[in-house]
């Protein structure tokens, strides 16, 4: 898609448009404005655990308890909040429709596979408006890459995989540019910043010698993310530059002691 067309859809999208209404009524920068956006956006996230966002929809997908091999039409049904459109399509979209839609599919099926389910390629067809061929060749692209997409067929076939935020912060850990990541997985470089910040947050709490369980109520994060970062943790390097310099950053959550309703801990 032309570039300019990309940023007529980039300047009509709600982030967008709040960002510039930001800079406007305070008299700030374009890059100031967004970074406030992105601040704000945080809180809402962390404070009012907002259920559903703009690109949203709710799907009803196949459980991921389902056993393998029992008919689709007989397995529980749960439902799952699905991002169809998001800033990240937009970069995905400078590289064409085909690029556009393999990023729609690791996102969704991710998030699927958070919320406890698991969609077939059945759903990604419907979902995306793609034939089942189309897809099918886009997994294995996907695959090809070393990027595992979590549908039905494959986690019943090989088990649970690991979440994007995790391979994300694997990649910069093992050298990789923030910009390589983004070309890589199909995320905007906010997003890669903001998983390797949440992978800093829980590295420090679990050098203060904090319970999975402690880091949990601290964090707000998910108890698999959570073990997926401690994996990683274990796994790196200890004499990682990518590591060292991550743990030597400032972070003021990590630095301040904060009382908790069971026990005491730096958040």
């Amino acid at each position: 898609m032309e570039r300019e067309a990309i940023e007529r859809l980039e300047a009509k999208s709600p982030e967008g448009a709040i960002i510039e209404q930001i800079a406007q009524d305070f008299n700030l920068a374009p890059f100031m404005a967004k970074t406030q956006f992105e601040q704000m956006r945080r809180y809402f996230e962390r404070y009012l655990g907002l259920e559903r966002d703009v690109g949203e929809m709710t799907f009803l997908a196949v459980s991921a308890e389902a056993p393998p091999g029992r008919p689709v039409t007989e397995c529980q049904q749960v439902p799952v909040n699905l991002t169809l459109d998001s800033p990240d399509d937009l970069q995905a979209m400078r590289d064409g429709v085909g690029a556009l839609r393999r990023s729609k599919i690791q996102r969704v099926t991710r998030e699927a596979q958070e919320q406890g389910a698991l969609l077939t390629q059945e759903d990604l067809a419907r979902l995306l408006c793609a034939s089942r061929s189309t897809i099918k060749r886009d997994i294995a692209y996907l695959r090809g890459e070393g990027v595992d997409v979590p549908t039905r067929g494959q986690m019943k076939d090989i088990g649970r995989g690991v979440s994007h935020k995790t391979r994300i912060v694997e990649d910069w850990l093992a050298g990789y540019t923030f910009s390589e990541i983004k070309k890589r997985r199909w995320h905007t470089l906010g997003s890669i910043e903001r998983y390797c910040m949440s992978f800093q947050r829980v590295a420090r709490l679990h050098a203060h010698h904090l319970s999975a369980n402690e880091i949990r109520v601290s964090t707000g994060m998910s108890e698999r993310l959570i073990q997926e970062y401690l994996d990683l943790y274990k796994r790196a390097d200890p004499d990682s530059s990518r590591l060292k310099q991550l743990l030597s950053q400032p972070d003021t959550e990590t630095e301040e002691p904060a009382e908790a309703k069971r026990g005491t801990w730096l958040r």
